[in-house]
């Protein structure tokens, strides 16, 4: 009897293990479909097909769907930190990680652009901010310049014996610039930058250094600087050993006063001078650069090339003037010491070719500008940086020395 009621149970148990095997076998094989679809948005990421994150959420049992939702245009959801309770505060959601790397914690949870290590490859057009983010970066440059100028009224014997008198001056120059630059990123790949330069510039003239007729010829003026903008678009995203590309294009717009609208004043038989130093170049500039990104942790290295275009402008006093173009190239690394502080040190090199007055080179008007730059880059809050760099001229073109210090700001606008 004790048998024959306990058979229903057995029978009920038999049913239940039954429904449960194929209710697994289900859920094994939607599981492979979710980590075929995974592995699939997982390559079209590496590809840079789209910054779009897949996020696996498991299936209820009895629920239709594979459980795979995309996050890129949902709401942010908010979840509690461990230990804490609901509200204290949001926790930043997780990036998709490579296999058997470290979950990210703290600053190095944030977009790249955002965090204050990133701060010096974002002025360098190394990183661009995410979409919908606004940055207003106000800044300040002091550059000094100085240079002797050897004028020989006489000849030379075996280039050494002078027969003659030798008159040498020293020229200053001292320029502060206060800029406002804004960026903004239109999509993750895509970023609008515009920068608008106050100048003030003071030059020097010691004449006759030296000598009893020694005089100081000094000059100052302060006005709007050249307005420049750019836009810049992700090409590339880091592969290996391919580099994260960015292109840009650049314009420069003469809205500074030039020196061909400052009165002049003659200073002997065939010189001139002018009566304030300029702010501006007087000529339209465009063109394209590129930067090149390694990340390779904690240090991130870059480089990168330009060329810019300085258009032609005809002037009713001096004729057609061709200014020189530019070549520009340079070479960096980046150094993270911490979540908050990194270093950064960089050479970069600005040659310019000679102008030309109605097809006519003008003698010594081709520079060659080599500067070592050392910077840093501290985190002060969560959206604001104290961005720091001095740099070195090493070339009798380039400035003696230059120093630069600049509080970036990001707002995010849209979400």
């Amino acid at each position: 009897m004790q048998s024959a009621e306990a058979r229903p149970d057995y029978d009920l148990i038999l049913e239940r293990l039954d429904r449960q095997d194929r209710r697994l076998s289900e859920q094994d094989r939607r599981l492979a479909e979710q980590q075929r679809e995974i592995e699939r948005l997982r390559e079209a990421l590496a590809d840079g097909d789209g910054p779009r994150t897949a996020v696996f959420t498991p299936p209820d049992p009895g629920e239709e769907g594979s459980g795979l939702r995309f996050v890129q245009d949902e709401e942010p959801v908010a979840p509690v930190a461990p230990g804490g309770a609901e509200g204290e505060g949001p926790v930043a959601p997780a990036q998709p990680r490579e296999e058997g790397e470290q979950p990210l914690t703290g600053a190095e949870a944030r977009p790249e652009a955002e965090r204050p290590t990133e701060q010096l490859l974002v002025e360098r057009g190394g990183v661009l901010l995410p979409q919908g983010t606004l940055q207003i970066e106000p800044s300040f440059e002091y550059e000094h310049s100085s240079r002797d100028r050897v004028a020989i009224n006489g000849f030379t014997i075996f280039d050494a014996i002078i027969i003659g008198s030798i008159r040498v001056d020293d020229l200053e120059r001292d320029i502060l610039t206060a800029a406002l630059t804004t960026r903004y990123g239109i999509t993750n790949r895509l970023q609008a930058e515009v920068r608008v330069p106050y100048v003030y510039r003071s030059d020097q003239e010691i004449l006759g250094v030296g000598t009893n007729d020694e005089r100081t010829r000094e000059i100052d003026n302060y006005d709007l600087g050249d307005i420049e903008a750019n836009l810049s678009y992700q090409v590339l995203s880091q592969r290996d050993w391919i580099p994260a590309t960015i292109l840009r294009a650049e314009a420069r717009f003469p809205t500074g006063k030039d020196p061909f609208e400052i009165e002049r004043v003659q200073v002997g038989p065939d010189s001139q001078r002018l009566t304030e130093p300029p702010t501006g170049s007087g000529f339209y500039g465009v063109g394209p650069s590129a930067t090149f990104v390694w990340r390779l942790d904690p240090a991130v290295a870059f480089s990168g090339v330009g060329y810019t275009f300085n258009l032609t402008k005809e002037f009713s006093e001096f004729g057609e003037i061709d200014p020189g173009d530019t070549f520009e190239w340079f070479v960096g690394t980046n150094i993270a010491l911490s979540e908050l502080v990194s270093l950064n040190l960089s050479f970069v090199n600005q040659i310019t070719f000679k102008t030309e007055q109605e097809g006519r080179e003008t003698p010594g008007s081709d520079s060659n500008d080599a500067r070592l730059v050392l910077g840093s880059s501290i985190g002060l809050s969560e959206r604001m940086s104290l961005v720091a760099s001095a740099g070195a001229g090493l070339t009798e073109d380039s400035p003696d020395f230059n120093f630069t210090v600049s509080v970036p700001i990001s707002l995010q606008v849209f979400d």
